[in-house]
């Protein structure tokens, strides 16, 4: 049976309004980022493509500046009191300030070791110190100073009390003097801890 006028009129709408549906869903789908068009996804590649060939053309220069940083680091590494753990490292600065000691003059009278204390920043240095009481002269000082200032490993004065007594008209300096005199070690950084799921993954394995 033919259909008829109108019958042909409502089947051909129904193939417009398909159409058009399918237009655009075809359209959508091509524009990822809730709407973004296929234009706009073009200039955001070229833009990221862009950095890339940046980044790569700079890439000796990033070069220098991690073998300038190794460079550092290595210096830095000679300048650390030997070893890598606290105890040996305070037993070693000890032996060190006695021989200064002994080549200026002063009688070292105490000395304390000073719990260690993590570089803030880093993870793999450590402070190590000793309180130290001086009898000396103020010329034996300023020798014995001097001594830890050009010590080729790095040693710093972190703290000094120094008390006076004026007796006729001159300070005198009175005995002993305190001193806390710091140096540094590197140690071994913690381990990452472990994640959950991967560490679930590893029992499973197992």
């Amino acid at each position: 049976m033919k259909a008829s006028a109108r019958e042909k009129k409502i089947l051909y709408a129904g193939i417009a309004v398909a159409a058009v549906i399918l237009i655009y869903y075809v359209a959508t789908s091509f524009s990822p980022g809730g709407g973004e068009s296929l234009a706009d996804k073009v200039a955001t590649q070229e833009s990221l493509l862009i950095r890339q060939r940046e980044l790569i053309g700079r890439e000796d220069f990033y070069k220098k500046r991690i073998e300038d940083a190794e460079d550092d680091l290595a210096k830095i590494q000679t300048r650390l009191l030997p070893g890598n753990d606290a105890s040996t490292a305070v037993m070693e600065l000890q032996r060190v300030l006695e021989d200064f000691a002994e080549r200026s003059g002063v009688i070292i009278t105490t000395r304390t070791p000073m719990p260690e204390r993590k570089v803030a920043d880093s993870d793999s240095m450590v402070k190590v110190s000793v309180r130290v009481g001086l009898d000396c002269t103020l010329e034996d000082l300023v020798d014995f100073l001097t001594a830890v200032k050009n010590y080729d490993k790095f040693l710093k004065v972190d703290d000094i009390q120094i008390n006076t007594n004026l007796t006729q008209r001159q300070y005198v300096i009175r005995r002993p003097l305190n001193m806390v005199i710091a140096g540094y070690i590197s140690v071994a950084p913690p381990e990452p801890a472990a994640n959950d799921d991967e560490s679930l993954v590893q029992a499973t394995l197992r």
